[in-house]
């Protein structure tokens, strides 16, 4: 027994050496002008789809995709539906439920239909202008490794948007979703006495806004914004030359931005093994997932599955006891539910809709899978 699970070990590891990286996406500038539903077919038809920005770091390696000049701006793949308010957690991934909110006595008010950014006061949420400045909350994952404390709160006042970027530039993004919230109460208990001379009330920022309902192309749920300065104000979405957003109307001809998706989900099911044979004789490899942006874009394609959990590519060895990605990828990053059951030598990890791992038996379980290009 301990032979035969060598033997499948050193097999999945070195079945494929190479990781994707930790790009599962790449963008392509296509330089002649459509409008925005021709890009959206040109893109469905040579590539995955117009390209979704999922965080700050697609929004980077978008920018830097192309030297050529669009002084006009290029679309990318985000539209306004529909007028519609919806409310959203700065943070991508994060799902706003309103069962959960924790509004002031007659809040939100939404005067002059203008206050649509968050600040917390005492505990309880209020809307206000996004052009107010006030102190207000960092989220980081590295602080919490490093020190146990997962909040940087701001000694300076800025607007939401400044301090939105604030957080997103030196830390993960504003404080975000109810745990976090609730975290940050545990972890600061005298928060609402930080302000200068006791003031009250005592006002910060956090990572809640009112928007549009815009959408993504491919149907992505990531609530990423880069939006310049009064934008937007038409329906269809483009990026600057800054990186930035702005919006037009959608039959203007412009030149646009395409991505091919290097994970697919598979919507078969299949015990784990077959799932990894599968993926290796027709992509690459069952995917890998090593850092929070790998886990936010898998997650959107988990959504999307028929069965509750989908296959990745972790493995536990009971010979070595330890778990492994079979791209040969250390597991750094974790995203395990909590209480998890013990490990047994016939298991491997998969995924739920909502983005957590668990540890399944292999031949207990068929599920959809997702692998790698």
């Amino acid at each position: 027994m301990v032979k035969m699970q060598w033997s499948l070990f050193v097999f999945i590891v070195m079945g494929h050496c190479s990781s994707i990286g930790g790009l599962l996406c790449e963008y392509y500038f296509i330089g002649y002008e459509k409008t925005w539903n021709e890009a959206q077919d040109h893109c469905r038809k040579n590539h995955t789809d117009l390209a979704t920005v999922s965080n700050q770091t697609d929004r980077q390696r978008l920018l830097n995709s192309t030297t050529a000049q669009y002084p006009d701006g290029a679309w990318i793949g985000r539209q306004e539906n529909t007028t519609n308010i919806v409310w959203r957690w700065s943070q991508p991934g994060m799902k706003f439920n309103k069962s959960e909110s924790n509004w002031y006595q007659g809040q939100p008010n939404n005067v002059g239909d203008q206050e649509i950014c968050v600040r917390m006061n005492a505990g309880t949420w209020d809307d206000d202008l996004c052009s107010v400045t006030y102190r207000f909350i960092c989220y980081d994952v590295g602080l919490q490794n490093k020190s146990g404390q997962s909040f940087y709160i701001s000694d300076d006042k800025m607007t939401w948007p400044e301090a939105q970027r604030f957080c997103r530039k030196n830390y993960t993004d504003l404080i975000s979703g109810v745990k976090q919230l609730d975290d940050f109460k545990g972890q600061h208990p005298d928060y609402a006495n930080l302000c200068p001379n006791n003031a009250k009330p005592c006002p910060f920022w956090i990572g809640l806004f009112r928007h549009s309902d815009w959408s993504w192309s491919d149907g992505s749920s990531f609530s990423f914004r880069s939006w310049d300065k009064g934008q937007p104000k038409k329906k269809c979405a483009m990026t600057t030359s800054n990186g930035n957003w702005s919006s037009d109307h959608c039959n203007e001809t412009k030149p646009f931005f395409c991505y091919n998706d290097s994970v697919i989900l598979i919507n078969q099911s299949m015990i784990w093994e077959d799932a990894l044979y599968y993926c290796r004789d027709h992509y690459r490899d069952l995917v890998s997932i090593t850092n929070l942006d790998d886990q936010r874009w898998v997650q959107e394609r988990a959504k999307m599955a028929s069965t509750h959990h989908v296959w990745l590519g972790l493995r536990y060895t009971c010979t070595l006891d330890f778990w492994f990605w079979v791209s040969d990828e250390t597991v750094h990053y974790k995203n395990w539910a909590l209480p998890q059951s013990g490990n047994d030598c016939n298991m491997s990890g998969a995924m739920d809709r909502n983005g957590t791992w668990v540890k399944l038996i292999d031949d207990d379980n068929q599920l959809n899978f997702i692998c790698s290009k």
